[in-house]
């Protein structure tokens, strides 16, 4: 669907979907013909607003959606997902199956096959070697790798030629397909033991289109065209791209309407108003909307521990009747008519989108049941208006990512709707690295420092990578550990379900594992959705050829040639 007028576009089922906005920058040419044009012209360079600058852009190694850019430029997956959702071959010549026998009866061993003549951008060729080395480096006991849960469950390998390696697993693995969505280079780095300050992690080389060629920290990441690229049919059109770092996004979505960016990586649904008035009122952007996509929720991350202490319940939040009454006091539908133009839907699940995915409905705002909740479970309300119990006062501190004014708007309603029950909330917003960082360098979510926390995910085509995160062994234990935990919360029913949703290869009892896992996560409350914002993608009139078939976006770390090459005006 492509945007016409404003007049309607309340009206369209778009308030069903969610908004990863940022086309596809790669193979599209720069030109000023029509976007409809079949042959873009080459050259010219794109130019990409970035909000969260990332400390590496490693994928594999970050946490941060920043270093995310690097799957649409350099990293390339094995595999990637359509829009459909369907799951096809990228750097792989086919997607194992039991049929073509690249899977074992048992489901425990699976056979990737590479295509051939693929080399890294450096030239040196990429080979089954290489995946055997990703597969080293994410079983050394201290890596800085933050892998997905499937590398856990490899029993062994075997390459069994320059272009086939057979992965055994200790169970089998129904998303196994989530395996080498980053292959790092073996010839690059001295052994499998890699060293977190390894220049390869802040700047990796990759089979992609484009090679990192500069980086300038705080100002801009430059990209350059990738010579030895392997696709004789398919090589990018433009000569580069320049990312450029701009940490306010209010500044960044402005400068977008005003033709100064080519794109915005890290667009939300608080900003899609403005870029669509900007359409409205003749602004060289083309604006296409997925009322049938449902992604990226906006959640609050409760803290159901006391600063870390796994088992020690946070003093206010560790409440089931906090977190319950939290849920009833937000004014969500408020949040998406009066801060958001409308642009969003609700849901209710873990599990949203995808497999096993489903819209359940939200709690209906009722700020006198949440006060009645309160009230049962003894939190008294005070003389300043902030309610206690057992002398500690319901007052907790409220943080998100920095420098977005539209979330920071709805962070305030949220604060006031907070306030009209008695719960105090203190806003202190940080910058993405400090939020995400890892332990060893005071990340908020990896050392449990912090009280609720908001930011959007979830969306992803199998719920295991997902739904990893909420599984006790995923939280850190210890200043030294890697990763983060987004709740603090352990639940042994939670990881029975996650087990099955992550070794079971029938269907049908896999997706009964999804929904009653949404079912637990909703009672319990360890995280509080508010909106899902709708699918679009925008980009500059100037760009041509543009693809926007993938299927999350640019934070879809499956998605890679599915972003169109693109090319823009010096």
């Amino acid at each position: 669907m492509t945007h016409k007028n404003s007049s309607s576009r309340k009206a369209r089922a778009l308030k069903t979907a969610v908004v990863g906005i940022a086309a596809a920058l790669t193979f599209a040419g720069c030109t000023s013909a029509p976007a409809s044009e079949e042959t873009p012209a080459s050259g010219g360079i794109a130019v990409v607003a970035l909000t969260q600058e990332p400390g590496m852009l490693s994928p594999m190694f970050s946490t941060q959606s920043g270093s995310n850019l690097t799957y649409a430029f350099v990293v390339e997956p094995l595999f990637t997902t359509l829009d459909t959702g369907e799951r096809v071959p990228n750097l792989a010549t086919e997607v194992p199956t039991k049929e073509n026998g690249l899977i074992s009866d048992d489901g425990l061993t699976v056979t990737y096959k590479l295509h051939e003549g693929i080399t890294w951008s450096d030239g040196e060729p990429f080979t089954a070697e290489d995946l055997a080395f990703t597969i080293d480096v994410t079983k050394q006991p201290d890596t800085p790798a933050i892998p997905d849960s499937e590398y856990g469950a490899i029993a062994s390998y075997e390459v069994l030629d320059p272009q086939s390696i057979a992965v055994e697993f200790t169970q089998t693995q129904p998303n196994y397909l989530n395996l080498f969505k980053q292959v790092l280079p073996k010839h690059k780095f001295e052994s499998a033991s890699i060293d977190s300050d390894d220049p390869e992690l802040r700047e990796p080389t990759g089979t992609g289109p484009f090679a990192i060629s500069e980086w300038s920290s705080g100002d801009e990441i430059k990209f350059t065209r990738n010579e030895n690229y392997w696709r004789e049919d398919s090589q990018p059109k433009l000569d580069g791209v320049t990312v450029k770092i701009n940490p306010d996004l209010t500044t960044a979505v402005n400068g977008f309407t005003r033709g100064e960016f080519d794109l915005v990586f890290g667009l939300t649904a608080g900003d899609l108003d403005e870029v669509a008035a900007a359409v409205d009122s003749g602004a060289p952007i083309e604006l296409h909307e997925k009322p049938e996509n449902t992604g990226f929720v906006e959640w609050l991350w409760i803290n159901n521990s006391d600063k870390g202490a796994l088992g020690t319940p946070h003093p206010v939040l560790g409440d089931p009747a906090v977190r319950e009454a939290i849920d009833y006091a937000i004014d969500r539908e408020g949040v998406l008519a009066d801060v958001l133009g409308g642009f969003g839907t609700l849901s209710n699940s873990l599990v949203y989108a995808g497999f096993g995915g489903e819209l359940t409905e939200t709690v209906p705002f009722d700020a006198d049941k949440a006060n009645s909740i309160l009230d049962d479970a003894g939190w008294q309300l005070g003389s300043d208006g902030v309610r206690s119990k057992d002398g500690v006062r319901a007052s907790v501190k409220f943080q998100t990512i920095s420098g977005g004014e539209v979330r920071a708007l709805y962070q305030q309603v949220i604060q006031q709707n907070l306030k009209d029950v008695g719960i105090e909330t203190v806003i202190e917003n940080v910058p993405s690295n400090l939020m995400f960082g890892d332990a060893k360098d005071g990340g908020l979510l990896a050392t449990g420092n912090f009280d609720i926390m908001m930011s959007r995910a979830g969306k992803l085509p199998d719920p295991t990578e997902w739904m990893m995160e909420f599984e006790s062994g995923q939280i850190p234990d210890s200043p030294e550990a890697s990763g983060y935990s987004y709740a603090w919360w352990s639940s042994p029913e939670y990881d029975a379900l996650f087990a099955t949703v992550a070794s079971e290869m029938d269907p049908e009892v896999r997706e009964d594992a999804v929904h009653a896992a949404n079912k637990l996560f909703a009672s319990e409350r360890p995280a509080i959705p508010i909106y899902a914002s709708p699918t679009a993608w925008a980009w500059s009139s100037e760009l041509t050829g543009v693809n926007d078939d993938s299927w999350n976006g640019p934070w879809d770390t499956t998605s890679s040639v599915n972003w169109a090459f693109a090319g823009a005006s010096e």
